[in-house]
């Protein structure tokens, strides 16, 4: 909250106190209204009441409080906690003593003992056991309120930035990786002089697009994430001649519901490098279904174990740490690696 924000707050929570306590005690008693004591008098005096309690509030909240839950809490902590609140109590009683004896009663004439001035002990006992049983533990507990929160949100902001540079990390493993792979299966066509070059470089035209624009925000539209997987599926096709077998389906409402960019990329890059895909009886197989606030999403390839990828496995780790990150509780992922085969299901909710 703005520190504008909270002086207003406690301006209006004093005034309110001010207003109420004017409310108890409007007409003025009879005892009291001598002496020129009039009306405009009557707002003054309680104003300056007033100023003891915001004086017993802000003592215990800058002083005391400190000492107790933000300092190191060792004996000279408590000690200094002690002394404050002494001098606490010494400046509230100097303070009430002085109103009534060098204000109220010489420029209005009021005077709160009707001739009878009270001991000092008097003052003391009135100030320690009206004032401070309320509002230095308000006080106190007010400091307690706003450290817990101002922690809390310090937390909060920490843990933000903390998910947001770990995201652009995740994500910037992932982009070259891919660039990789696909700029080199286009190199090979273009070496081998084949006329599926234009076409395949396209494709990664698009696509590189698209990345420049994911790359500024970490939701896109759910149509245009597929439309980017069906050109990375094509562009795959494309480098191997057709000579690859994947069913790729995509059914349901595809519009645009927000997904994680490029959350889907590693499980369909997966397919194309660790899979057996010349086989025409037995395809990989890709299927999206969608709905308004739902997605699934299913791979199914036959594993080829004589195939190993040296780049390694960053692509998967990427989106799995991505799933906890973005879609916390909202997503569930099943991974069926067998000796002969690669299952992996996901679902999410969509935003």
């Amino acid at each position: 909250m703005k520190r504008k924000t909270v002086i207003l707050l406690h301006i209006g929570a004093w005034s309110l106190l001010l207003a109420s306590d004017l409310f108890s005690y409007h007409p003025p008693p009879k005892s009291v209204s001598q002496g020129g004591y009039t009306f405009f008098s009557f707002i003054i005096i309680h104003a300056c009441y007033l100023l003891i309690p915001i004086f017993c509030f802000y003592s215990a909240y800058a002083l005391v409080a400190p000492q107790l839950f933000v300092s190191r809490r060792n004996v000279i902590a408590f000690i200094k906690a002690f002394i404050y609140f002494l001098a606490s109590v010494a400046g509230a009683v100097i303070l009430r003593y002085s109103m009534e004896y060098y204000f109220f009663k010489p420029f209005f004439g009021f005077d709160n003992y009707g001739g009878h001035p009270w001991p000092m002990y008097d003052f003391i006992r009135n100030v320690f056991f009206f004032y401070f049983p309320k509002y230095f533990i308000y006080g106190i507990m007010y400091f307690f309120a706003e450290n817990w929160y101002r922690t809390r949100h310090l937390q909060q902001q920490l843990e933000k930035e903390k998910t947001a540079a770990e995201l652009a990390f995740l994500r910037s493993q992932l982009n070259p990786h891919f660039l990789f792979n696909t700029i080199n299966d286009i190199y090979s066509l273009s070496y081998q002089k084949s006329d599926l070059a234009p076409g395949a470089l396209l494709k990664i035209s698009a696509m590189l697009r698209y990345m420049l624009r994911e790359s500024r925000q970490e939701m896109m539209p759910l149509n245009q994430e597929i439309n980017y997987l069906e050109n990375l599926v094509e562009l795959q096709q494309i480098s191997a001649k057709g000579q690859i077998y994947v069913d790729f389906d995509v059914e349901g409402l595809v519009g645009q519901q927000m997904i994680a960019s490029l959350v889907l990329v590693s499980f369909v890059e997966n397919v194309f490098k660790h899979g057996v895909l010349n086989e025409p009886a037995n395809p990989a197989s890709i299927q999206i279904r969608s709905w308004p606030e739902k997605l699934s999403f299913s791979s199914r390839n036959k594993k080829n174990n004589y195939q190993k990828d040296k780049t390694g496995g960053i692509g998967l780790s990427n989106v799995k740490r991505r799933l906890d990150l973005i879609y916390p509780g909202k997503h569930k992922l099943n991974i069926q690696d067998d000796p002969l085969s690669y299952h992996v299901d996901l679902t999410l909710e969509l935003s």
